[in-house]
């Protein structure tokens, strides 16, 4: 349990295109504002879980499958990439960037998030309670929007000095972006 447990933490709170996008949300937004990207993120989270978890034998035995949803992923990486690039604090009721539906397709398209669930629910051996699919899902489902949720936060921590330096934040992290995308070739 404590391998799982490690990997679930591990893979919630390293970067990734959703906490990247969380961590703008909340420097733009603020935390409160952010919730509805994070409801977003939830759905995303917990509807690409009960998928993994239906198809992860699929999933992993259909290299094209996972090649098309790669390519998805990554013209949609750069297309935030690109929105978070040019955006500038004064922009950020019009940008789309703290919707719902953005929020719900960036997790459809992180191929990090179908890694979580394939691995998470198919390669770990345990015993007991903690055997059952569906604790291991709604464990993985809360740990994960925990995850976005921190990212959140500290995003909102550091609005002071995106407020001065956003230009160079903005570049730094449609970069982070452009090397997720990047990295799922990898």
């Amino acid at each position: 349990m404590l391998a799982f447990l490690s990997f679930t933490f591990v893979m919630s709170f390293t970067p990734g295109p959703n906490t990247i996008m969380a961590m703008v949300s909340g420097q733009r937004r603020g935390f409160r504002r952010s919730i509805i990207l994070n409801m977003g993120m939830l759905t995303g989270i917990a509807l690409i879980g009960l998928l993994a978890a239906l198809f992860a034998n699929l999933l992993q035995a259909a290299p094209l499958l996972v090649t098309i949803m790669k390519v998805i992923g990554s013209v949609y990486l750069i297309y935030l990439a690109y929105h978070v690039a040019i955006s500038s604090p004064d922009s950020n009721d019009n940008d789309g960037g703290g919707k719902f539906t953005t929020g719900l397709l960036l997790q459809l398209t992180n191929i990090k998030l179908y890694l979580y669930f394939v691995t998470g629910l198919a390669a770990f051996t345990l015993t007991g309670l903690a055997a059952s699919i569906p604790l291991r899902w709604l464990l993985m489902v809360i740990i994960g929007s925990a995850g976005t949720l921190a990212w959140t936060g500290a995003g909102q921590l550091i609005s002071g000095i995106y407020a001065r330096y956003y230009r160079i934040i903005n570049i730094a992290v449609a970069c982070l972006l452009l090397f997720s995308a990047y990295d799922l070739w990898r």
